[in-house]
């Protein structure tokens, strides 16, 4: 792993284009859904078909982040037991300290409705981890 890499514009240029890339996916699956419920499939099937698109860009870039390990917690990519790993530590970064905190700002600023979602996200991230840490313990058994 190159150290210096890690502190480049480009390091940093690819975490932000994985970021952007990511949102992108979500944000046409979104309009997808959007599309549909207003009754327009054809335009709903575009915005899948562009998700996809995003989707192959952000797996792309992943490729060359791989070595540096996941992109929040920078636990190593590679391996099922390393991915689970990875995915366990990011599911616990977002539960325990992320949608808490953003659940404890939103009410500080009166929006209850959204920390009271932040705070059921939190609950959802746990169940993954308890999923991912099942697995973990199954992969570890064989």
């Amino acid at each position: 792993m190159d150290d210096a890499f890690k502190k480049s514009k480009t390091y940093q240029n690819l975490m932000d284009a994985f970021s952007q890339e990511s949102r992108a996916n979500r944000l046409y699956l979104y309009f997808s859904r959007r599309a549909v419920l207003e009754g327009y499939p054809e335009i709903a099937e575009t915005f899948l078909e562009a998700a996809q698109g995003e989707t192959g860009h952000a797996l792309g870039i992943l490729d060359y982040l791989r070595e540096y390990g996941e992109p929040t917690t920078g636990k190593p990519i590679g391996t099922t037991q390393e991915n689970l790993e990875a995915a366990l530590a990011l599911e616990a970064l977002e539960n325990d300290k992320m949608y808490p905190e953003m659940a404890k700002q939103a009410r500080e600023e009166g929006h209850e409705e959204i920390a009271a979602w932040f705070e059921s996200l939190a609950r959802a991230e746990d169940t993954h981890a308890n999923q991912f840490r099942e697995a973990l313990l199954k992969l570890k058994q064989r």
